[in-house]
């Protein structure tokens, strides 16, 4: 058997030329002669050169971290951020927006022609404003460490914690909030988890803020049923925060190995906070599906059911429907929404969600997509429209399979993951549809790599 030749060692030191972007923003480098073998380089764009030195190795691959630029792209545009690049949490922090929007509709084109699928992709559909400073939630994790609860995001591959005060891509508000919360747990000598030691109370702090109500959802999320004092804590943080709506405790032990569970207690307020999109009203709880950049979020919905051509005599159904977002944004241009969900809870957020903006023609069903589109395919059941905004592993053949036999007039595909868009667009190809236009991207999360997508398939007549 042939020995696998590793060309790098570790800490060796090397200049190298950025030749490929991978869809997570990492840049790939080759040695020469070592076509197969990639390095993976972070706050890369194509054709730099740059001094690197190797930090992991492998048989397959390696990674470095770079060291100076030789030649660097005329679009960098450095923020003076690198902690950003070192946590992961915004890869693209150095690029110029405009190369941002390059990569992401190129990344979106590339996966489509992987598919197979000759298609246009439209120019990014971005902000208005400056693409900093957006999301309307963030989840954080708290850490003692050198004498110090910290809060930022814990470093690629290790239990350290990169701190982090400004993130850059959240809502200035929820990184105070973040900072003021963290300093009255850490007044109080509260402990937090240690992943080391496998001990400690709090495991993160998650905080929710309404972009049009304003109002202030703060979640700490916990290895422990309770806190000590807690009295004496809610009265800190209710002093501190005086726009706070909703104080809750979530106790979600990391041996259950879930961010979240669904063991929600309140400590003040409300159990739920209150926003506005598209003209209509949301009641969001600490564990609802809710997207979290809420002015793009807007432009994807109304461009989504824009290009459904809706009319007023369709019956539109909304798969993976949440709490009801996409359903209800549409129910005032059709006959009929009927929103299929399989999470208990968000089916019951979605029903009061219809409630609180009077909406009389629509309905949700708690129950897997796959399984309720197979029986409505037995009962010859033919919506005109579907809407489909499944998570990043994209939607089940059983689910395309089903959904064609229905026969809509259109599918609306909205995806969070270029690679299952293209894959599955291709099985609706297969099965009768036709794409209908460009693909549309959606910058949801500027200054990360992430893209969403809109693509049309429309029924073949034939």
């Amino acid at each position: 058997m042939a020995k696998t030749i590793v060309p790098v060692k570790l800490h060796e030191k090397l200049t190298v030329t950025i030749k490929e972007i991978r869809q997570n923003g990492m840049g790939m480098a080759f040695l020469a002669g070592f076509s197969e073998y990639p390095i993976y380089l972070a706050d890369a764009m194509l054709g730099e050169e740059v001094q690197i030195e190797i930090i992991q190795v492998d048989k397959y691959s390696a990674y470095g971290k770079i060291l100076a630029w030789a030649k660097a792209s005329t679009g960098r545009k450095n923020q003076d951020r690198q902690y950003l690049v070192e946590a992961g949490t915004a890869p693209l922090v150095n690029w110029a927006y405009a190369n941002q929007k390059a990569f992401k509709q190129q990344i979106v084109q590339k996966k489509f022609h992987d598919a197979g699928l000759q298609v246009t992709v439209a120019d990014p559909i971005t902000m208005d404003t400056t693409p900093t400073y957006y999301r309307n939630k963030t989840v954080v994790p708290l850490k003692w460490q050198d004498g110090q609860l910290l809060s930022g995001f814990y470093q690629r591959g290790s239990h350290h914690l990169v701190p982090m005060e400004d993130y850059y891509v959240n809502d200035a508000r929820v990184d105070q909030v973040i900072i003021i919360v963290r300093e009255i747990l850490a007044k109080r000598g509260i402990s937090a988890y240690d992943p080391d030691q496998e001990k400690g109370a709090i495991r993160y702090v998650m905080v929710r803020r309404g972009y049009y109500s304003q109002q202030l959802m703060v979640v700490l999320v916990t290895n422990e049923d309770a806190l000590s004092d807690e009295a004496g804590l809610v009265d800190d943080i209710v002093a501190a925060l005086p726009d706070l709506t909703s104080l809750i405790l979530n106790f979600a032990p990391k041996k259950d190995y879930v961010q979240l569970s669904a063991n929600n207690r309140v400590l003040f307020g409300q159990a739920v906070i209150e926003d506005t999109l598209l003209g209509k009203k949301f009641l969001i709880g600490p564990n609802s599906f809710y997207q979290v950049n809420p002015v793009m979020t807007e432009k994807l919905y109304q461009k989504a059911a824009d290009l459904a051509d809706l009319k007023p005599t369709d019956v539109v159904i909304d798969a993976y429907a949440g709490i009801g977002t996409i359903g209800i944004s549409v129910a005032d241009r059709v006959k009929e929404v009927i929103g299929v969900e399989v999470v208990p809870g968000a089916v019951l957020d979605a029903k009061k969600n219809l409630a609180l903006n009077q909406i009389d023609n629509a309905s949700y069903i708690e129950r897997d997509a796959p399984d309720q589109f197979e029986d409505w395919q037995k009962q010859g059941f033919q919506p005109d429209v579907v809407f489909v905004d499944p998570p990043r592993r994209g939607l089940t053949p059983k689910l395309i399979e089903k959904t064609a036999e229905m026969g809509p007039e259109r599918v609306v595909y909205v995806s969070c993951n270029p690679v299952t868009a293209a894959r599955d667009v291709a099985l609706f190809q297969d099965l009768g549809y036709e794409i209908k236009g460009p693909v549309v991207p959606v910058d949801q999360f500027p200054q990360t790599a992430h893209i969403e997508t809109i693509t049309v398939l429309q029924k073949n007549e034939n």
